[in-house]
């Protein structure tokens, strides 16, 4: 029976103590089923990287990412310093800066770091959801794929080797700006323009969509002046030497945008006004360099960021339904609800699995943007190497 009490006694406790409990990896065996079904010889060495890899996700990261997730905390701007200087200083949680400093000092995208360690630890981070680290993550291994290609100065190459394996214990952290205000994902009617002026490129006009603003260089889409071809630019937010007195390469963050979702992240509009730029590959190429190579790797990307933010989900919803209490029933007894997780969890095992298992070369990936009946074909692996992996929980 239920009778009045004003101080209702409900608390979500004894849901939350085992929540700050659960290891991402090691409480996961679907995962650890996964790594040892697709890296082969290499799954004992996998598994022990993802085992010391996991405990600092599940625990202090996710604590953190916790913590940063709420509206007091949003990122902001202060555009001029106490003596007029304009400085377009982004202001975020010390939380977020410690927890970047450490994620990206896994050298993720180091020459040292296996490619399957790298895919599992990517996996387990992604459980975070956004918490500012997702998307810079995702767009640092698109810069450094395209700049392994077409590097060919000392500035790129010294990008290319910040990002990779890090100067003095920093990590370069990597932005794409694609979108403009008149053509959002055409890409092909970009307005920006790079002018060459002596030995140098320099970028005028405006970028709208821009995330990861904080980050320390860009990769960028922009018509030469005079030429209706798309070219592809890396873009330093600063010169060397002009980081710590706070002076941007000839750029301005003219707004941070107000977003519902992933408000730790920083989504900003841009003006340049003369920011010097550096070619990757062929001036007449850019579309085709920019979809084929980074834009690849942030779609494939997302979907093992979704397989992750999935798996988390139904997680944390299947032990829920054990806990709360509905008409004298736990809810995860009623039918609809049990058929409700169970094909949502599927679906995370699903997605996890089309993830993990590739059936064409990486540098086949962009035949599949041309042709429906090979992405169709894609698929079909994907899901039968699913099936296969589900079976071993059914």
């Amino acid at each position: 029976m239920s009778y009045p009490n004003r101080n209702n006694p409900y608390t979500f406790d004894e849901f939350l103590e085992w929540r700050n409990e659960v290891d991402f990896y090691a409480d996961d065996p679907f995962i650890q089923a996964a790594v040892k079904t697709y890296t082969g010889e290499a799954w004992q060495e996998i598994d022990r990287a993802a085992r010391g890899f996991s405990p600092k996700v599940s625990f202090r990261w996710k604590d953190i990412a916790d913590n940063i997730a709420v509206p007091e905390k949003r990122p902001y701007m202060v555009y001029f310093d106490a003596h007029n200087h304009r400085v377009d200083r982004i202001v975020r949680p010390t939380e977020t800066l410690i927890m970047e400093k450490e994620v990206f000092s896994e050298a993720l995208f180091s020459n040292k770091t296996p490619k399957w360690e790298k895919l599992v630890k990517m996996f387990l981070l992604y459980q975070l959801g956004e918490a500012c680290i997702a998307c810079p993550v995702t767009c640092t291994e698109g810069l450094v794929a395209i700049l392994e290609q077409f590097a060919d100065t000392p500035e790129l190459n010294a990008i290319l080797n910040h990002c990779k394996e890090g100067v003095d214990g920093d990590f370069g952290i990597g932005a794409q700006y694609l979108s403009e205000i008149q053509g959002g994902s055409d890409v092909p009617a970009n307005v920006l323009e790079a002018v060459k002026e002596g030995d140098a490129w320099r970028l005028y006009g405006t970028k709208f969509f821009c995330s990861a603003t904080h980050a320390d260089y860009a990769v960028i889409t922009a018509k030469p002046a005079g030429s209706e071809k798309v070219a592809l630019f890396v873009v330093p937010s600063w010169l060397p030497g002009n980081k710590e007195k706070e002076i941007r390469n000839g750029y301005t963050i003219d707004r941070i945008k107000w977003k519902m979702g992933t408000s730790e992240l920083t989504t900003a509009e841009i003006t340049y006004n003369g920011a010097v730029a550096y070619p990757v590959g062929p001036l007449d190429r850019g579309v085709a360099n920019v979809v084929g190579i980074v834009l690849t790797y942030s779609r494939l990307t997302v979907g093992l960021s979704g397989a992750a933010n999935m798996t988390r989900a139904v997680r944390e919803a299947k032990k829920y339904s054990e806990l709360r209490d509905a008409f004298g029933l736990t809810i995860g007894r009623f039918p609809m609800v049990e058929a409700q997780i169970r094909d949502m969890e599927h679906a995370a095992q699903r997605t996890t699995a089309g993830a993990f298992k590739p059936k064409f070369p990486q540098q086949s990936i962009c035949i599949f943007l041309k042709s429906k009946v090979i992405v169709t074909k894609w698929i079909s692996l994907y899901w039968e190497q699913a099936q296969q992996l589900k079976g071993l929980f059914l």
